[in-house]
């Protein structure tokens, strides 16, 4: 068989500033426990944080080929859904945050 090139498809908009650790891809979602989670926000079901990082991920750039988890929560108003970006190191987290920050999305380091 041809070897395959590792190029993934060419993508219209301009490369990210800064290096993307590639990692291949399950599915987007990262495990429940390990890594430093960067919450974007809280929902009131999992469907709309699903779809809150879809939103986010339309936003801003720094969020390609980030993992992220939905963590349920108990508050005094019921559950909530935390989305969090899920990144390797504490400095990673605050890297991240920063430059969502810069691109107009809320964060905040858990």
């Amino acid at each position: 068989g041809k070897p395959m090139a590792g190029q993934p498809a060419a993508q219209p908009t301009a490369a990210p500033t800064k290096p993307v650790p590639v990692a291949a891809p399950a599915a987007g979602q990262a495990p429940a426990t390990g890594g430093v989670g960067v919450q974007l926000a809280a929902y009131g079901t999992r469907a709309r944080a699903e779809q809150g990082w879809s939103d986010a991920q339309r936003r801003t750039e720094a969020l390609k080929g980030i993992k992220y988890r939905v963590v349920e929560g108990k508050v005094d108003i019921g559950t909530v859904y935390r989305l969090q970006a899920v990144v390797g190191t504490r400095a990673e987290a605050d890297s991240l945050c920063r430059a969502l920050k810069a691109d107009g999305v809320d964060c905040q380091v858990k």
